[in-house]
């Protein structure tokens, strides 16, 4: 598992962001990377601000004892995310966002909308409302009546944190075992300086480049994740 986390830290960092998300950039935000055309300089400067938060202690290089520090910490903020959102759980209020007209009971194309114009404020796919009505449709009338949603067995947000946890860490690089730490560290010191991790970014960047005009689109983008995905 530590390597496993080491592994798909290093890809957050040198693994191009034409391969793996990024959170700024002139592509837009981040649920929009997949659709951005990034050069080489747009992608050494998103490797740049990348390094910066990952090298905590600022002596110039990312080390495995950082990699883990952070990783800690961002699945303590995870936790306590969740932790919240349990707490503050109302299925009254669930249900009062379904119900879109107000007649005390949800039905599937109602639900179906609300989860759909979430999805899409949120820039995230949509998910369709089977498993909530699995669950809570007790009569199996294809309708939810504000007591069916009450009785139903809370979210365990705890365990969905998990998995978006397991996700993250078996990624891209993370079933690998370690060997993008180890790319990326060239001269093996046990450390990765941003000049390696740029330079292992653009390696990558440059494999994605199927025509060598300096930029990655969003073509090259999947046919690189396939190439990557037939060799796994």
């Amino acid at each position: 598992m530590r390597k496993v986390l080491i592994s798909a830290a290093i890809a957050a960092i040198a693994i191009s962001p034409a391969l793996a998300a990024t959170a700024t950039g002139t592509g837009g935000p981040r649920a929009d990377w997949r659709n951005r055309v990034e050069t080489r300089t747009e992608l050494q400067a998103d490797v740049g601000r990348k390094f910066a938060r990952m090298d905590t202690n600022k002596d110039g290089a990312v080390t495995t004892a950082e990699i883990e520090s952070r990783t800690a910490d961002r699945a303590g903020r995870k936790q306590a995310k969740m932790a919240k959102r349990a707490e503050n759980f109302d299925p009254a209020q669930r249900f009062a966002r379904f119900d879109g007209n107000k007649d005390g009971k949800l039905t599937k194309v109602e639900v179906d909308s609300a989860m759909a114009a979430r999805a899409k404020a949120k820039g995230k796919p949509a998910h369709g409302s089977e498993r909530l009505f699995a669950m809570a449709d007790t009569n199996k009338d294809g309708a939810i009546t504000l007591a069916e949603m009450q009785d139903m067995p809370k979210p365990d947000f705890a365990k969905r944190g998990m998995k978006s946890g397991e996700r993250h860490g078996n990624g891209h690089g993370g079933g690998m075992k370690g060997q993008m730490f180890r790319q990326a560290d060239l001269n093996q010191d046990g450390k990765v300086t941003l000049a390696e991790a740029q330079q292992a970014a653009i390696v990558r960047f440059d494999r994605a480049d199927a025509n060598r005009d300096g930029q990655v689109t969003p073509d090259e983008r999947k046919a690189m994740r396939q190439a990557m995905h037939a060799q796994k």
